[in-house]
């Protein structure tokens, strides 16, 4: 299978590595330091024990790559606007095209059934103009991630969840297909877990809760993901961000249980920084709008109270604008909460 990771940061290096020593014909794009040096000594992933080295062709141009089986564009959200042009030269008639970003992701309005509620105007639902001139509906695999990694230096990368490595994808039109199921058994077979899945928003919104919450709340505090778990406090605010979250998706279709603690738990590595934290320490764009302010548009659109997770947007809006991570336009919205009588 011919395979494109388009971004070979930390998780998109760490996908490069295990599905090019799985046997496929890998290709990334990259840029800078890491991509010199991939080109001189390949990608390293180190996992756990584990140290493995793939050499992969690798290029900052998608250009001369040729069209692929599969492409992952496995950039963070806040740099898709620029590679939205780019990536054409990579997609065939056939070639799926997987988008496993954090929070909500552009793909969400585009075939979704008329029978559900109509998701609010968002800036990067208008990407979808961009990326379905390079390809069709039927050709667009959303995805979420469970995977803990850091590039090191230039060329390594550092897996921290080495016991829980998971990619959900789906067709984002609901046509569950061979193909999509072929694609979760080749990840499987690179050692990346890889379940099925009944629609894939349902996925989407799963992953949103933990991020608006546990990861929103480790930016807040600066703390690593395992404090929402460990202290009491943070406990508390956890559990009622997770059930704003959970009202928000039931109104706009998603009714989905509370995982019990056992389960969140699972799914956080102990003592690894959220990429919200990740991002604002090391002065990188941040997720903001697509992992806290768009549930909160969400609510709003469907009148749904959330005065917790609305004070916490407010709160990391402003940390990030602060140090020029996010657009100084982008702007939490006014508290829900209805002012005391009298």
């Amino acid at each position: 299978m011919r395979v494109c990771i388009y971004g070979a940061g930390a998780t998109g290096g760490h996908f490069a590595v295990r599905l090019a020593l799985a046997g496929h014909d890998v290709s990334v794009i990259a840029r800078g330091p890491h991509l010199d040096a991939i080109r001189k000594n390949g990608l390293t992933l180190r996992s756990g024990d584990d140290v493995l080295n793939a050499k992969v062709a690798a290029s900052d141009n998608a250009k001369g790559l040729g069209a692929q089986d599969v492409v992952i564009v496995a950039t963070k959200a806040t740099a898709l606007p620029s590679i939205a042009p780019q990536v054409a030269p990579v997609i065939g008639r056939d070639t799926f095209v997987i988008f496993p970003q954090n929070g909500m992701p552009w793909w969400y309005p585009v075939g979704l059934s008329e029978n559900l509620p109509k998701p609010p105007k968002l800036p990067l639902f208008e990407l979808a103009d961009i990326f379905l001139a390079a390809m069709r509906m039927e050709q667009v695999i959303g995805g979420s991630i469970y995977s803990a990694n850091e590039v090191e230096v230039p060329g390594i990368v550092h897996n921290k969840s080495p016991e829980h490595n998971r990619l959900d994808i789906g067709a984002i039109a609901g046509n569950e297909s061979d193909a999509v199921r072929d694609l979760r058994q080749a990840f499987e077979q690179a050692g990346i877990l890889s379940p099925e899945t009944d629609d894939i928003r349902t996925v989407i919104w799963r992953k949103l809760l933990t991020n608006m919450s546990g990861s929103a709340l480790g930016l807040a505090t600066q703390s690593p993901s395992s404090a929402v778990q460990t202290d009491d406090g943070l406990k508390e605010i956890h559990r009622r961000i997770t059930r704003e979250g959970l009202a928000i998706a039931e109104a706009h279709g998603y009714p989905l249980k509370e995982q019990p603690a056992t389960a969140r738990k699972a799914l956080l590595p102990r003592n690894h920084k959220p990429s919200l934290l990740q991002d604002y320490e090391q002065g990188r764009p941040m997720e903001i709008a697509e992992i806290v302010l768009a549930p909160v548009a969400f609510a709003r659109a469907a009148n749904v109270a959330t005065p917790t997770l609305d004070a916490i947007a407010a709160i990391v809006t402003k940390m990030a604008r602060d140090r020029r991570l996010v657009p100084e336009t982008l702007r939490a919205p006014l508290l829900s909460l209805k002012p005391e009588a009298g």
